[in-house]
């Protein structure tokens, strides 16, 4: 899809303060073979002592939206929709978080939904707002995205919950305009394969209530059991470069015209891959240097990469940037957007 006026307005993150992978291998918390062979130096997360209602999702993601909200200089009338996106229990069940956000950040009167689709819910959440405001179907010239997640014991465990992620926590955000921004979003792309969402479900039955332990790892071994594992590797890379070849072709940007990749913060793949070999760049392109230092913050790495490289000065006006990443189901969404101004 390409986009004739569409911007990124604002960005903002709430995230705690990074916790030396180290010290969960010293506390026997995380296997040092591990450690090593994914790559993470810390990952962002609050003490599992504290349950302060500053650490709860609704929380970081209505701080973070606030940082973005004021960046973008827009007012509530200003806006159309409010989305959020996120991976596990948000402080409450039966609970909608998107409109506490919203209640947060803008006001009373913005509409606001929960996106579930795991890692990709934000990034994806990029072409649902932009449709929307595309048709006017209600008043506002801007839509807000934001990201929550905290993945603390006894409920979960971080460092082991998968094989090639550590979980971070915290929230961020992202608002869209119409009127104008620091980055025009050029062309945006969803691909999916719905059959691999057995990845993430396994051999495990449904229930008719939460509570169980939650191993994603045993889930996708048990998947590998019944299925070809090879198979989904492929089926996933053609999905990879399906979406990065028509967001490039899209927008009319050529793959060495990228000034930088914002990808998400997985680990290190089996025998060091990661994004940058299945994209077919450098990996100084990408945001894994960043990344490796946060924990995958689940479907918030997008808008935090983005902001740290503006933060770090890392970009420059009229450098092209592909946002690529992906989520459980399995679908993936790239969007490639162009610096039009410095916000820092």
């Amino acid at each position: 899809m390409k986009w004739e006026n569409l911007h990124i307005a604002g960005l903002g993150t709430c995230l705690p303060d990074p916790v030396p992978v180290e010290e969960a291998v010293d506390a026997g918390r995380y296997d040092a073979e591990r450690c090593k062979a994914r790559g993470y130096v810390s990952v962002c997360a609050f003490d599992d002592a504290d349950d302060s209602p500053q650490t709860a999702p609704p929380e970081t993601a209505a701080r973070a939206a606030r940082v973005a909200v004021a960046q973008s200089g827009l007012g509530e009338r200003d806006f159309a929709l409010a989305l959020h996106a996120s991976i596990w229990f948000q402080g409450l069940d039966i609970y909608p978080t998107a409109s506490y956000v919203a209640q947060g950040a803008l006001g009373r009167q913005v509409p606001a939904y929960d996106v579930q689709q795991r890692c990709n819910g934000a990034l994806g959440a990029i072409e649902l707002a932009g449709a929307q405001l595309a048709t006017g179907i209600r008043p506002g010239t801007a839509a807000l995205i934001t990201t929550g997640d905290r993945f603390a014991a006894p409920g979960v465990d971080r460092w082991n919950l998968a094989e090639y992620n550590v979980y971070a926590d915290g929230g961020t955000a992202m608002v869209l305009a119409t009127g104008g921004g620091f980055a025009r979003i050029l062309s945006t792309v969803t691909v999916a394969d719905n059959a691999l969402e057995g990845i993430t479900r396994g051999a495990e039955p449904f229930r008719p209530a939460p509570g169980a332990a939650i191993d994603l790892t045993a889930r996708s071994a048990a998947y590998d059991t019944t299925a070809d594992g090879k198979q989904a590797d492929l089926r996933t890379g053609r999905l990879i470069a399906r979406a990065r070849h028509q967001a490039l072709a899209d927008a009319g940007v050529a793959a060495g015209d990228l000034a930088r990749i914002v990808t998400g913060s997985t680990g290190l793949f089996e025998n060091g891959w990661h994004w940058h070999h299945l994209l077919g760049v450098d990996e100084h392109l990408t945001t894994w240097e960043y990344g490796r230092t946060t924990g995958h913050i689940g479907a918030g790495d997008w808008a935090a990469g983005l902001d740290w490289l503006l933060r770090t000065h890392a970009l420059e006006t009229g450098d092209k940037v592909l946002l690529f990443g992906g989520g459980a189901g399995y679908s993936l969404t790239a969007a490639v957007v162009e610096i039009t101004a410095l916000p820092y």
